[in-house]
């Protein structure tokens, strides 16, 4: 019982670090993102680029949209 209480704090306290160290909008993209989530932009021809929020949109993506799963596309009309 006090192995598992040990890891459960070790990994309480990774996440507290992580959640420190890593910018807002990346959080987003990575830690918080849905399962089978995509960005498609349309000077991104073919590619399914990871994000499931607009600010994971590449910079100089072009209208780009979010597909998640079980809604409808949104898309991202301040990425030009």
């Amino acid at each position: 019982m006090a192995s598992n209480n040990l890891s459960l704090i070790v990994l309480i306290s990774g996440l507290l670090i992580l959640g420190a160290v890593v910018d807002p909008t990346e959080a987003v993209c990575t830690v918080a993102c849905v399962k089978d989530a995509y960005i498609t932009c349309r000077n991104y021809p073919g590619k399914q680029l990871y994000g499931c929020a607009c600010p994971c949109a590449p910079p100089d993506g072009k209208r780009c949209v979010v597909h998640l799963p079980n809604r409808p596309a949104k898309r991202c009309w301040k990425r030009g």
